[in-house]
């Protein structure tokens, strides 16, 4: 029977799976949870959303690493395979996670697009947009490098999330527990030198998850 690969967790704080259809496969230094499969999953957003659920479930009892969406294994024995190989690489990666959450700020985007003209106002020319957009770009760093200083007292890391949402940039900081309100409230002080910034969070810390290749 085939196995789904979901996530990794330490070896002695294995989470609870009662309320999932995972098994909890036990090695020297982790645990992996996985599901039974005779049928290769569909790759769409309702297994992706159903994924992220499990994952938010297992990590309500301890910290996981999710596995690659779709890690999708044979047997026990290509399962035990998959370990040996990331088992290092899992365990310090949750070892870095342990104990810390995740927080996300939220900024502008510099526009690509000129602004459309006030009645009676002359249209952009392209030289006064490059000079518009360069004086945007370097304002849009100065930002991100003033952000991660705020940062820098609370959060053990710090990583740039791929763009969702059109003119909004994301910077995620990996904060331990204790921490996290603090490092929030000087986020939203700092947000108030700029035009809107805002914080989202605490989430678990996927985002410093390294995922693994099938």
């Amino acid at each position: 029977m085939m196995l789904y690969a979901v996530a990794a967790a330490d070896a002695d704080h294995a989470a609870a799976t009662d309320d999932t259809s995972l098994q909890a496969h036990r090695y020297d230094d982790v645990t992996v949870f996985a599901e039974p499969l005779t049928d290769t999953p569909e790759r769409s957003t309702r297994e992706v959303l159903a994924f992220g659920r499990v994952l938010q479930q297992l990590w309500s009892h301890h910290p996981v690493l999710p596995v690659r969406f779709g890690t999708i294994v044979s047997d026990e024995t290509e399962l035990a395979q998959l370990v040996a190989e990331r088992e290092s690489a899992w365990t310090e990666r949750l070892t870095a996670v342990a104990g810390r959450s995740e927080i996300i700020v939220h900024l502008p985007l510099p526009s690509d697009a000129a602004p459309d003209p006030e009645p009676d106002e002359p249209v952009e020319s392209g030289a006064a947009y490059l000079r518009r957009r360069a004086a945007e770009v370097r304002r849009h760093d100065l930002e991100t490098a003033e952000l991660k200083a705020v940062l820098a007292p609370y959060a053990s890391e710090t990583a740039v999330l791929p763009q969702v949402r059109t003119g909004e940039a994301r910077l995620s900081a990996l904060v331990p527990d204790e921490l996290v309100e603090t490092a929030r409230a000087a986020v939203e002080k700092w947000a108030t030198n700029w035009s809107w910034a805002t914080v989202t969070g605490p989430w678990p810390p996927f985002s410093f998850c390294q995922e693994t290749e099938a």
